[in-house]
């Protein structure tokens, strides 16, 4: 089937226009930046609070991001769809797929990417690791958001998105989190997504360049995006027509 770039654009013009009367993707939208600035306050040392590096503020707080708006905000538009029944209707009139997602995704990339840029600047990280700091966040939002897609499709509603999905966010986002209290939270944890990234941008964040010695990390994010892909076409063309 050919790749429409007009029906993806329609597509996008579409969720645009509906994403501000969706409070409920507003309201995650929001979290992590305000979270981002709470925890900049209350970890900065001042006062009797206890200082904690800001690498380590950011990338909590990035954790939460690739959650809240990676994850769920495209579950949620996607179990919208199947709500009104218009995404039969769309998937009648023709709509592939990877039109459908990349409609979809289009708009969550953006918002996670200005949320993953306001954060770090919140946090107060140095500019210099900007554009590097954009390319590996990039690679592990476009993992996320194809999870969060197939979480939309499985879910037949927008409050099954939470059911559905809190377990695999769980393991996402607390066994990186702990990874380093237990040698078996952290053999789970570097087949993750999101550790990896943490490791490599602890390592940018110390001055590091991206080399060789990233490749098993970078990897591990290509497998998760390729999996992804995979399991949402699937989900697609077996959950797409389901009423």
């Amino acid at each position: 089937m050919e790749f429409s770039i007009r029906r993806v654009n329609s597509l996008f013009k579409k969720e645009v226009k509906d994403i501000f009367k969706n409070m409920n993707v507003l309201l995650m939208c929001v979290l992590p930046i305000v979270f981002s600035i709470m925890y900049s306050k209350l970890f900065s040392g001042k006062g009797t609070g206890e200082s904690v590096p800001k690498t380590d503020i950011l990338l909590m707080c990035l954790g939460m991001n690739l959650a809240l708006v990676s994850i769920f905000v495209i579950s949620m538009l996607i179990a919208e769809e199947k709500e009104k029944n218009t995404l039969r209707t769309l998937m009648l009139s023709g709509v592939s797929p990877w039109e459908f997602l990349a409609g979809k995704a289009i708009l969550t990339l953006l918002l996670s990417i200005v949320t993953n840029i306001a954060m770090f600047f919140i946090v107060g990280i140095d500019a210099q690791y900007l554009g590097k700091y954009i390319l590996l966040t990039i690679l592990v939002v476009l993992s996320m958001i194809e999870i969060g897609a197939v979480i939309g499709m499985l879910a037949p509603n927008q409050m099954a998105t939470g059911v559905i999905g809190m377990p695999l966010i769980m393991l996402l986002l607390l066994v990186p989190m702990f990874a380093k209290l237990s040698t078996t939270l952290k053999k789970i944890a570097e087949f993750l997504p999101n550790y990896n990234m943490n490791l490599m941008l602890e390592k940018v964040f110390k001055g590091g360049a991206i080399g060789v010695d990233y490749t098993y990390n970078i990897a591990i994010i290509l497998i998760w995006i390729i999996i992804g892909a995979v399991a949402f076409a699937y989900t697609y063309t077996k959950k797409g027509l389901d009423k």
